[in-house]
């Protein structure tokens, strides 16, 4: 699996980020985008990527996906997709290629790969920090990065995994 995902991120840039979730509607009122920040779908030309927050919270599956779904147990609601690029890219215009990515503590298995957080850097320079928390995969750049370190038990052994493209 890591081959795979790395193929993918070698050959295209970053074009998108969806946040998933659902719109609810109310009689009268405006509806509302209720996001489901468990999951993360990174979009490279026309290959998806899929990021999920599991272990309660404490790791993130990353894996290859043919399409977004997105299992709702409610009713009444409408499944939906938000793209969310322009409020993480610095210049969402530019080609946001990934030149390096870190992941800490990787597992690989056949289906998935298995990380306790991951660093992505972009041509521009630009770091995208990934981690998992309680209230769900939490992006940002270097300041994320820094307290997620902050908060790491005392103890915590960090294995670091670069690959360049």
């Amino acid at each position: 699996m890591l081959k795979e995902i790395t193929e993918v991120i070698s050959k295209f840039c970053l074009d998108e980020i969806y946040l998933t979730g659902f719109v609810d509607f109310e009689e009268g009122e405006l509806s509302e985008f209720v996001a489901n920040t468990d999951y993360l779908i990174f979009e490279f030309g026309e290959q998806l990527i899929k990021l999920q927050s599991i272990e309660q919270y404490s790791k993130i599956s990353i894996s290859k996906v043919d399409t977004i779904q997105i299992d709702i147990d409610l009713e009444d609601v409408i499944p939906a997709k938000s793209r969310i690029s322009g409020v993480i890219f610095n210049n969402p215009m530019l080609d946001n290629k990934i030149v390096n990515i870190e992941f800490f503590n990787l597992e690989v298995n056949n289906c998935e790969l298995i990380c306790d957080a991951f660093k992505l850097i972009l041509f521009n320079k630009q770091e995208i920090f990934i981690d998992p928390s309680f209230l769900g995969i939490n992006i940002g750049g270097y300041e994320v990065e820094e307290l997620w370190k902050y908060n790491l038990p005392v103890g915590y052994k960090i294995k670091s995994t670069s690959i360049k493209f």
